[in-house]
């Protein structure tokens, strides 16, 4: 990476060295005065001989490109290693369950919860117990509720997490379903889980950390159709796999976008789901940002799914008047269009999510419908 950003300057060594020179001037670093001692500690880290800089030149790789070290060099401490001695990567996962029940539903629900904070559409949470992580139901008055359940993983591979993704979804439906059902008093089928993954701690660097955060993005790129999932051939498969596509660093979809910004993050969304890698902490966007687009998009998506269904059925959609055309018209405007405030990277991750999710034409659908049932009518 450090020779990319380089090159990508158009800077030959010499002059690198003689940026070094003029930025330990201006920081009063004890640079030398020699340029030809300056190229050859330039030369030593390109060629791989000094795998890491001393952290005065640190200091000037970072400045002189203006990026956190760890977007030159990698993660700079020492890896976590598990008890086979393999390098392991953590990784905080959230998954969203909706589940539409109805206003009514929706109202005891809410009148158990307390408001919620941070969110895009006024919305009540109320939080659930979970032997592995922590969990929360969120609700909104037009009929949608939303469990999301967040679990905090250390794990060696790739291939291991596709796997255990692929088993852990049925079980956290079932889970949220009766969660749901001991709240709400009626029966409760989720139909299905988005994942959201929010990589802390990497055991890539460069471009192959780049590939990961896109196999992170839709796991089951690694998996087989109709395996099993739970066993340890299914682990070795994927982890054959992900050690190819890493080689080849070769990892595309049509529906996949990027989102992150260089120097900053990572991050990545698809029909899958979405992952971001946070490469500088203080100027990447806060998990609590990424969860607030997810929970609204979700919840949109699972009110606008109920009234295709109804469309499909071929009936004209029913929903409660203050829940109709005007109001989803309000909520695409919320979705779509940037705040005065919001930053660049927030404008990026909105409409990545907004168009893996295929939300806007399904909203656009269900407006459609609503207003000619209620001209019909």
């Amino acid at each position: 990476m450090a020779i990319e950003m380089r090159t990508k300057k158009g800077w030959s060594q010499r002059r690198l060295a003689k940026e070094f020179q003029d930025i330990g001037a201006r920081l009063e670093l004890p640079v030398s005065e020699d340029i030809s001692a300056v190229v050859k500690q330039i030369s030593r880290v390109e060629r791989g001989s000094t795998e890491t800089p001393d952290a005065m030149y640190l200091r000037l790789w970072c400045e002189a490109f203006q990026v956190e070290a760890s977007e030159l060099f990698g993660h700079l401490d020492a890896p976590v290693v598990s008890a086979d001695g393999r390098a392991t990567y953590a990784v905080i996962s959230h998954k969203f369950i909706p589940a539409y029940l109805g206003c009514a539903s929706a109202q005891k629900l809410q009148n158990q919860a307390t408001p919620a904070t941070g969110q895009w559409v006024d919305c009540w949470q109320a939080s659930l117990p979970h032997p592995a992580g922590s969990a929360s139901v969120y609700v909104w008055p037009f009929g949608v509720g939303v469990v999301h359940l967040v679990e905090e993983l250390e794990l060696p591979s790739l291939g291991e997490l596709a796997a255990w993704r692929a088993q852990s979804y049925p079980v956290a439906r079932s889970w949220a379903d009766k969660q749901l059902q001991a709240l709400i008093g009626t029966c409760v089928e989720t139909e299905y889980v988005l994942s959201t993954y929010w990589l802390s701690r990497a055991k890539w660097t460069g471009v192959q950390l780049d590939t990961a955060v896109r196999l992170l993005t839709m796991p089951s790129m690694l998996l087989d159709r109709n395996q099993s999932f739970d066993t340890v051939e299914t682990v070795c498969a994927a982890e054959q796999v992900e050690r190819q596509l890493l080689r080849d660093n070769n990892v595309e979809r049509a529906d996949l976008l990027p989102f992150g910004a260089r120097g900053v993050s990572i991050a990545y969304a698809s029909w899958s789901g979405v992952a971001y890698h946070p490469v500088s902490a203080r100027r990447s966007l806060d998990m609590t940002e990424l969860v607030s687009c997810e929970l609204l998009t979700q919840a949109i998506w699972c009110y606008t799914y109920e009234i295709q269904r109804q469309v499909e059925a071929g009936r004209d959609p029913v929903v409660p008047a203050e829940y109709s055309w005007r109001f989803l018209r309000a909520i695409r405007s919320r979705l779509t269009a940037p705040r005065p405030l919001e930053s660049g990277q927030h404008n990026s991750m909105r409409d990545a999510v907004l168009l893996t999710s295929q939300l806007s034409p399904k909203l656009d659908a269900a407006i459609d419908a609503l207003r000619e049932s209620e001209a019909g009518g």
